[in-house]
């Protein structure tokens, strides 16, 4: 009898699989790529099943040079039908591989910021110098103020900075540098400091991770991670190049024609609607959106907007980066 009640409970069990199985089968898939990190990710995930539970919303981390490599290569043949976070520099470049998202609620966002009828900002993010206030106090050292005071010698490898060629963090300060001191002063100056550096980092997240593990005193980073270091008990400082923050963007879109899909916009409006303003208030504060709110603790409110003229072109980008090959090549 016991054998029968197994066999029964084993046929219930197979059945209930086979029905749940079915079930996440007969799902419509749509498919995210996104460059924003883990945590992000994972709060976006998280949130797409709880306001989507009838689909099957998949979400791909892809690192923006990927990203853009990929959809440059596949066009609207690839296989994401909505990408969010990916340098603006790269949406720009490949805006024609996008759909018109002019019948899209943008009541959101503050005014000035849309530059295109086919992506919408996703972010902004800022850059500053992110200080081990313990070890600059035991050494007596002075705090660095601007890119000139990051060659003092008292600073040799004390410093990382992410690589302009792998990294948007490390791009936009190569590119204020040029803004402000010239094309050829700043390449000279990145040589020089170059050898004031512990390295280049491959990714924006370096520096600060450097910083973390106590290898450097100086990391050239986000303002965010910086922010995040801060809240969970380190002793760093954020501190403002006086010639204001550099920053870089990023933006989303639906790859062209998968607006026809009724789901996909679906998706795509809450993404700008929703979750784009739950990411800015408890990850990336710069402000974007009308009413923004910043529940980020610690985050500087009054930093000074650096020249980032020309931030959003792949022709200055791909220009830059071949002239980046005469430092770190």
């Amino acid at each position: 009898m016991k054998k029968v009640y197994l066999l029964v409970a084993l046929a219930i069990l197979l059945c209930l699989t086979l029905v749940l199985t079915g079930c996440s089968k007969n799902k419509e898939k749509i498919v995210i790529y996104t460059s924003m990190e883990e945590e992000r990710n994972q709060d976006l995930k998280e949130q797409l099943k709880e306001n989507f539970p009838e689909l099957n919303v998949i979400v791909q981390y892809m690192p923006t040079g990927n990203s853009s490599a990929k959809l440059k290569t596949e066009g609207t043949n690839i296989e994401a039908d909505i990408i969010i976070d990916l340098e603006t520099a790269y949406m720009a470049n490949l805006e024609d591989n996008f759909t018109n998202l002019t019948s899209f609620d943008t009541s959101m966002y503050i005014d000035g910021v849309i530059q295109s009828d086919n992506y919408l900002p996703w972010i902004k993010y800022t850059m500053t110098l992110i200080i081990d206030e313990d070890y600059f106090e035991k050494n007596n050292l002075e705090i660095p103020k601007t890119y000139e005071d990051l060659l003092k010698p008292e600073y040799k490898n004390l410093i990382a900075m992410p690589d302009p060629k792998t990294s948007g963090t490390g791009y936009a300060f190569f590119l204020n540098a040029i803004n402000v001191m010239g094309e050829e002063n700043a390449i000279k100056y990145f040589k020089d400091l170059k050898e004031n550096l512990r390295e280049f980092t491959t990714s924006g997240s370096g520096p600060t991770n450097l910083l973390k593990q106590g290898e450097i005193a100086i990391a050239m980073g986000m303002t965010a991670q910086g922010v995040s270091a801060i809240n969970e008990g380190y002793n760093f400082k954020i501190v403002a190049l006086e010639t204001g923050a550099p920053y870089n963007t990023t933006s989303c879109g639906i790859i062209k024609g998968r607006e026809e899909n009724e789901n996909v916009k679906k998706v795509f409006q809450w993404l700008i609607t929703d979750f784009s303003r739950y990411d800015k208030e408890n990850y990336m504060p710069d402000v974007l959106l009308k009413d923004q709110k910043n529940n980020i603790k610690n985050y500087p409110t009054d930093l000074k907007e650096a020249n980032m003229s020309g931030i959003d072109s792949i022709e200055t980008k791909e220009e830059l980066i071949e002239k980046w090959g005469e430092i770190n090549g």
